[in-house]
């Protein structure tokens, strides 16, 4: 920013800065209402779990895999794996796969599977048992000999086995957890041998507990984040409500970057889904200065001096760090991924917001702090003064 400019600023921000002295309890009401509308958003924010979404659509690869998707129609499926407990000691119980009884437990699930409306197929080793399961483990080898291709749903040792329910349910994850659900359900109704295990697999199901663990993540990391930085802030101003003053552009961020997210329609991802945490890191430092800089001067000024010097000197320095900052991550709209793209848009989003708050709103809560400690002292003095009336009336 040329010299002019950055002195025309300064100029704006001290006419910005008598508004907010004589209406910060306006300001203040009104970030609130904003807060509270964009909280709402919030409620629309999205999480984007098919990472198929945040990818180059237009690019020839991508238009292929869609055109292939569409016309071979469950080509998604979901595994069931059969397995043998092989810790368990328990007599009796099938030591090969090929047992007649977890054959015919298969062809259980296999019927069905078929029956289920969200199936679009089921493959496995039951179609060559149409003619029934023999009764002994040798029988059940001679026709898994004799049919070729039968012996791919096994692994080598006979100890692992697989059944393939075909869908069209992609990542969806109320989807995914739907079907999953309703083939828990079929498996629980079918005569199950002792030591044997059926376990629901497969790329949607991955997906979808992935994206499941990264919201809990971000949850985590965001609050952790935050409730670190709260704490140095209290330590490093020696006082909560100060440390508070500071934090507190940090809370309007996030809530105003994430509800502007839900009201544009763009989703959380794995990508954007950090930057709750990095806005709390690269945000602090604006609040810090604000709030410094009004106490330091408020030793040799009145508060609507302070204030001015504070919102004119600081916005203006920070305007630049802030500017560019958000200029950088806006460039990262170029990319060509749009996970990136929207990493980008969000990033300089929330450091527009950073600025605003720390900026705007911060020096209309340090006013109605200092207010608010005012008007205690005030009073502590009046009942100290009218205490001592008393006393000496006595």
């Amino acid at each position: 920013m040329s010299l002019k400019g950055k002195i025309s600023a300064e100029r704006a921000l001290e006419h910005l800065a008598t508004f907010q002295y004589q209406h910060y309890k306006q300001i203040i009401v009104a970030a609130l209402l904003i807060t509270v509308v964009l909280g709402y958003g919030m409620t629309l924010l999205e999480f984007q779990g098919d990472l198929t979404k945040e990818m180059p659509q237009d690019l020839p690869v991508f238009e292929l895999s869609e055109r292939l998707e569409s016309t071979f129609k469950g080509e998604e499926f979901l595994v069931i794996v059969v397995t043998l407990d092989e810790e368990t000691g328990t007599k009796g119980i099938p030591r090969d796969l090929r047992d007649p009884r977890v054959i015919q437990s298969v062809v259980e699930l296999h019927e069905r599977l078929e029956t289920e409306p969200s199936i679009e197929g089921v493959r496995s080793v039951a179609p060559v048992f149409q003619g029934g399961v023999p009764d002994d483990i040798e029988g059940v080898k001679q026709v898994i000999a004799s049919t070729p291709g039968s012996g791919q749903f096994f692994n080598r040792d006979y100890s692992t086995m697989l059944v393939y329910a075909d869908t069209a349910v992609g990542t969806d994850e109320e989807k995914v957890d739907e079907i999953t659900e309703i083939i828990a359900q079929d498996i629980d109704a079918i005569t199950r041998s002792p030591g044997v295990t059926y376990k629901i697999t497969g790329i949607a199901p991955i997906i979808v507990e992935i994206v499941r663990l990264l919201k809990g993540d971000i949850v985590v990391t965001t609050f952790t984040a935050a409730l670190v930085i709260l704490g140095l802030l209290v330590v490093l101003e020696r006082s909560i409500s100060r440390g508070f003053i500071v934090f507190l552009p940090l809370i309007l961020t996030i809530v105003w970057t994430f509800g502007t997210m839900g009201f544009l329609g763009i989703a959380m991802s794995v990508t954007t889904g950090v930057i709750g945490a990095i806005l709390l890191g690269l945000g602090v430092e604006y609040g810090i200065f604000m709030v410094s800089r009004y106490y330091e001067e408020r030793q040799r000024h009145e508060p609507a001096e302070s204030i001015r010097i504070a919102v004119s000197n600081i916005g203006a320095s920070t305007f630049g760090s802030g500017a560019t900052t958000a200029a950088a991550f806006l460039a990262l709209t170029l990319s060509i991924m749009p996970m990136i793209q929207h990493l980008g848009q969000t990033l300089a989003l929330g450091i527009t917001f950073c600025w605003l708050a720390a900026t705007i709103i911060n020096p209309c809560f340090i006013l109605l702090e200092e207010r608010i400690k005012s008007k205690r002292v005030a009073m502590w003095l009046h009942d100290w003064v009218k205490g001592e009336v008393v006393r000496n009336a006595r």
